[in-house]
């Protein structure tokens, strides 16, 4: 069995192995859009994992004794430390960590990328996590038993059990990808989220790194332009009172109060804004529909402030509704697709 791709490989016709997440990173990767290096632990990974430790009988017998999801998650919690990545996988995913960082920063990013087989109107939204500042095959090897714990959080069994999900149709892919020690970060949505005017890019974004935006934990500097002809049609900067930064030395994210003068500094400047606008609405040709992008301006082969894209997905609020004044653009099959297997939001996206 393959139990690791590249990103570049993560097709359409591979959805059910690597999730959403890296569906749609791959769909960046071949548009050749800059897409921090990185691979996939496949859901067929997951399952062997699972089968050959024998935690499916014991996940379902939880679930079917406890007495709440917060006590089935911490039972199933314990299951997943208690047990590690070895043989072949454990082989195949050190290597591709190893690959992946010869010569470069160590340092990783491990983010779910979940599905739900066959639930096209299933959405696991911010239930799964994500780490950042991860170093060392070990490390690396367990935070992917992490991630693929993180199916079983209070939210996620609630959600599955509302909808009748059995545990066996869930499983999860995950990210290892390089980490960007973000300058700024944020969100893109090529349609005005409020109205749905799909002739307007918006861009919201803050200093250092993006959880804080993409998470709702302060305020962030908005940019509107006009997707047509990339002009500002408004640009409101706000006081930022602190931002996420990456201390390299410990592989961990602090967060920390900014001054008045740094705070109140605009997080992008206009020509970063119209450049990234530019990404956003070539994105969306390709989509063929809106589409919902985390990004990050961080060090790369052109200078400290590189613009990097972390994640896209179709927006998902206005594309089956009737937008003014533009009508709502057709789903693609890609979009289909990533809209079935992903699980992530943008608060999902707070978390990777």
């Amino acid at each position: 069995m393959t139990y690791t791709y590249p990103l570049g490989d993560c097709t359409v016709e591979r959805a059910a192995d690597v999730g959403g997440k890296a569906l749609g990173l791959g769909s960046l990767v071949r548009q050749a859009r800059d897409v921090p290096p990185g691979f996939v632990v496949t859901t067929g990974a997951y399952r062997e994992w699972v089968g050959g430790h024998v935690l499916d009988r014991e996940i379902e017998r939880v679930l079917s004794a406890a007495s709440s999801p917060d006590a089935a998650s911490r039972e199933i919690a314990a299951l997943f430390s208690g047990a590690a990545l070895t043989g072949e996988l454990a082989a195949d995913v050190a290597a591709a960590y190893t690959r992946l960082v010869d010569g470069a920063d160590p340092l990783v990013a491990v983010r779910s990328s979940a599905t739900a087989e066959d639930m096209a109107d299933a959405s696991f939204a911010g239930q799964q996590e994500s780490y950042l500042g991860v170093s060392g095959v070990d490390a690396v090897l367990g935070h992917v038993v992490r991630c693929w714990a993180s199916l079983f959080t209070p939210q996620a069994i609630s959600y599955r059990q509302r909808l009748g999900i059995p545990p066996g149709q869930v499983a999860m892919a995950v990210l290892v990808q390089r980490l960007v020690a973000a300058e700024a970060a944020g969100v893109m949505l090529t349609i005005d989220p409020v109205t749905g005017d799909r002739s307007q890019i918006t861009i919201e974004a803050a200093h250092g790194l993006g959880p804080p935006v993409v998470g709702g934990e302060l305020t962030p500097d908005r940019f509107a332009v006009d997707k047509v002809t990339l002009a500002m049609r408004s640009r409101t900067v706000v006081r930022k009172p602190f931002a996420d930064r990456l201390d390299r030395a410990t592989g961990t994210v602090a967060r920390l109060g900014l001054d008045d003068a740094e705070g109140s500094a605009p997080s992008l400047q206009d020509d970063e804004v119209i450049r990234l606008a530019r990404v956003g609405k070539d994105v969306e040709r390709v989509h063929g529909s809106a589409v919902d992008v985390e990004w990050a301006v961080g060090p790369g082969p052109d200078g400290p402030r590189h613009l990097y894209l972390l994640q896209a997905r179709p927006e998902t609020v206005w594309s089956t509704r009737r937008a003014t004044p533009v009508a709502a653009a057709q789903t693609t099959a890609l979009d289909r697709m990533v809209s079935m297997m992903t699980g992530s939001t943008r608060k999902d996206q707070g978390k990777s």
